[in-house]
């Protein structure tokens, strides 16, 4: 039981990584095609938003992302989070 505790806890650590930026993601791992970011301290997988991508917040990104996720703007490009 012990061991199943620590099991436990290990996965939640790594399932949610504190960041306060970016490079401070060493555990979280992304799929193919997705780029890590940290978003509201929390290392975040996102991928490439549908439309023209160029954004200045969150609000100027349109189109949805799939699962309906939520739309990011990062260095200027929209971005879908993937938790």
């Amino acid at each position: 039981m012990k061991a199943f505790v620590v099991l436990v806890t290990l996965i939640v650590a790594a399932a949610a990584e504190n960041c306060r930026e970016t490079r401070d993601c060493t555990v979280t791992t992304c799929s193919t095609g997705s780029e890590i970011h940290c978003i509201d301290h929390q290392c975040t997988c996102t991928s490439a938003a549908p439309g023209s991508g160029s954004c200045t917040a969150a609000s100027d990104c349109s189109g949805r992302c799939d699962g309906g996720r939520q739309h990011h703007c990062i260095d200027g490009h929209c971005r879908c989070a993937h938790f």
